[in-house]
């Protein structure tokens, strides 16, 4: 037996088997290399789709926050215009109750000059008030319930005090007793209600426009 001849060729059998191996774990290595710089590739392709669309989410989110808030200032222009053209047209309505309550005959008028007076007085209350709720009917909208309720109030109010005053140009003469009644009723609603009440939307005006207390 040549034992020199069979250890060569098994020396020579296990370099091959090593390279074998080793060209196997070089494979597998390169196959592994491969697979994670594929699963690299994949995360980095999802993390770039993500953050488009991402980015495409927040700019969406910018345009309609932007078109809330420009809507919502424009609403608030509108109602601060609202406000001053009711509060202007409400104060005119309310002095001219006030001076329909308050009006002094002056030393020296004929009954046919008071007479005059007063209707002309009366006359310009209705005028204002007319105009105040015209107004106030086409923009009731722009308010909350509250505000309407305090406006609605104060409506009433002054309505039912000037019906005092103007019933007896609708309906004729009255008796001195019945229109004392109305008169006294009306003068007490415009000195103490009424106030108490505007009062109370100044306020709530004063928060819709943001006054500081």
């Amino acid at each position: 037996m040549d034992w020199e001849k069979i250890i060569s060729e098994i020396g020579i059998v296990g370099i091959i088997a090593g390279l074998i191996v080793w060209l196997i774990k070089q494979l597998g290595q390169s196959l592994i290399d491969k697979n994670v710089k594929n699963y690299e590739l994949e995360l980095e392709n999802k993390a770039d789709l993500f953050r488009a669309e991402l980015n495409h989410a927040a700019e969406e989110f910018k345009s309609k926050l932007e078109f809330l808030s420009q809507k919502a200032y424009k609403l608030h222009d509108k109602r601060l215009e609202k406000i001053e053209e009711i509060y202007s047209l409400l104060t005119d309505f309310y002095n001219d109750m006030y001076t329909l309550t308050t009006w002094k005959v002056v030393t020296g008028m004929s009954n046919e000059e008071v007479q005059k007076q007063e209707f002309y007085n009366t006359q310009k209350a209705g005028d204002s008030g007319n105009k105040f709720l015209t107004y106030y009917s086409k923009n009731k909208l722009y308010f909350n319930d509250e505000t309407c309720g305090l406006i609605d109030e104060i409506i009433k109010l002054l309505k039912d005090s000037h019906s005092g005053f103007s019933f007896k140009y609708i309906f004729g003469p009255l008796s001195a007793e019945f229109e004392y009644e109305r008169v006294r009723k009306a003068t007490s609603q415009i000195r103490e209600k009424v106030p108490e009440i505007k009062t109370k939307l100044e306020r709530n005006f004063r928060d819709i426009i943001g006054v500081e207390k």
